[in-house]
């Protein structure tokens, strides 16, 4: 049967907040207490980054393999770029990724770019989509995806660096906020969206596999913070390019809303036990950022590929977990603490553990990506073993034990730069 009969007969793709059973009770998160804001404002986790530069240094010094000088010339080059261009992963609507548009911009002297006097481009959500993806791989992405703003991904709270307070996300349908038809920070710190906004642009960037193998090092570090550089790059650039058509847009890393559950509705993977993304393609080897929009696009379709029940019977990542931050348990909706948002089914972390270790390295970790069974390059055999796991489950035992046999999960000691 072929046609609008096939069509009909196809049962529709659940969404993030269906495929991973949102309560009734859920509450949107307060990035306050994501840990990487914890760190500015909690005195026990501000000592552990006092400890986390310190450990760094100290294990520079002592040239231990991965720490080597190059290798932490190597992570400050990889950064650098965030940093010259004054791009934030985590506090949104700074000047590297604002919100407003660059023609009313002079930072630097030049001659702004002139206010547009044209009307919005007018297309298909089609053709818009492909347009836009075009665009994100020409600006640097590896994969990009298109979803609804599922707003329950929205933070309930952003968190301001400078103030070191957080203050309320709305958007403009709610009562008090109406009226706004651009993206705005209003005076007492409350960010509004526009009710329109509900389109979001995510894109994929590959990290490197060799690098990753070099995890927990500053090699490894290296290549998470080359990534965001290329994603400041990337969103900031889509996100003019939307607004260049005469719409709204939202460059966003890290801030704003959460990104596993959007890059899922985008058809970009499916959640695995360590709290990461797994991508068909890159495994959990991938950062995620996003721009959201009122560009209409013709929206993905969430994805199965065998993720949750391989990682049911894997769990290499809990058993390498250096802290036990990674649960060996079943998937859950309760909460570790109060790092993690609650009412919603999926393996908990905890992200205190995680940080912890970060300290005593200098690093951000990354051992759970390197043992990840999906972390392999693009291949014919792996391509035959992804398929596997996705249609006949019952192989999941055999290929988590080849893993073991063939040491993928081994660490690599990184080449001499």
């Amino acid at each position: 049967m072929v046609g609008r009969e096939a069509i009909k007969l196809c049962p529709p793709r659940k969404t993030a907040a269906e495929l991973y059973q949102v309560q009734p009770h859920y509450q949107r998160f307060n990035q306050k207490y994501n840990i990487t804001r914890q760190w500015l404002w909690d005195e026990t986790a501000i000592e552990l980054n006092r400890r986390h530069v310190a450990n760094q240094e100290r294990l520079v010094q002592d040239g231990r393999a991965g720490y080597s000088i190059p290798d932490w010339a190597f992570s400050v080059a990889a950064r650098a770029n965030r940093v010259y261009k004054d791009f934030s992963i985590n506090w949104p609507n700074q000047p590297g990724n604002s919100w407003e548009p660059a023609s009313r911009r002079d930072k630097l002297g030049f001659e702004p770019i002139p206010d547009r006097s044209f009307n919005r481009w007018q297309c298909s959500p089609t053709e818009a989509s492909r347009l836009i993806r075009k665009m994100g791989r020409h600006f640097g992405a590896d994969l990009v995806g298109f979803c609804l703003l599922d707003r329950r991904w929205v933070y309930s709270h952003w968190y301001d660096e400078k103030t070191l307070a957080d203050y309320p996300i709305r958007f403009s349908d709610e009562t008090g906020y109406e009226g706004y038809s651009e993206p705005t920070q209003l005076e007492d710190g409350t960010q509004v969206i526009p009710k329109e906004m509900q389109y979001v642009v995510v894109f994929i960037h590959e990290m490197g596999k060799d690098e990753i193998a070099a995890a927990p090092t500053l090699r490894a570090l290296a290549e998470v913070s080359f990534t965001y550089s290329r994603i400041s790059f990337t969103i900031t650039s889509v996100a003019e390019f939307i607004r260049g058509l005469g719409y709204n847009a939202i460059p966003s890393a890290n801030c704003t809303a959460l990104n596993v559950p959007l890059a899922i509705d985008a058809g970009l993977g499916q959640q695995g036990r360590n709290g990461r993304l797994i991508n068909p393609i890159f495994g959990p080897r991938c950062r995620i950022s996003k721009v959201i929009t009122d560009l209409p696009l013709a929206v993905d379709k969430p994805i199965d590929f065998g993720v949750t029940e391989f990682c049911n019977q894997c769990k290499k990542c809990a058993e390498y977990c250096p802290t036990g931050a990674i649960s060996f348990g079943e998937r859950s909706f309760e909460t570790v603490n109060e790092c993690n948002n609650g009412g919603y089914l999926r393996w908990q972390m905890d992200h205190k553990k995680c940080y912890q270790y970060w300290a005593a390295i200098g690093t951000t970790c990354g051992i759970c990506l390197r043992v990840c069974p999906f972390n392999k390059s693009r291949g014919k055999v792996h391509d035959i073993v992804r398929c596997f796991i996705k249609n006949l489950k019952f192989f999941n035992p055999f290929f988590i034990k080849m893993n073991d046999v063939l040491g993928y999960e081994k660490y690599r000691s990184p080449d001499n730069l």
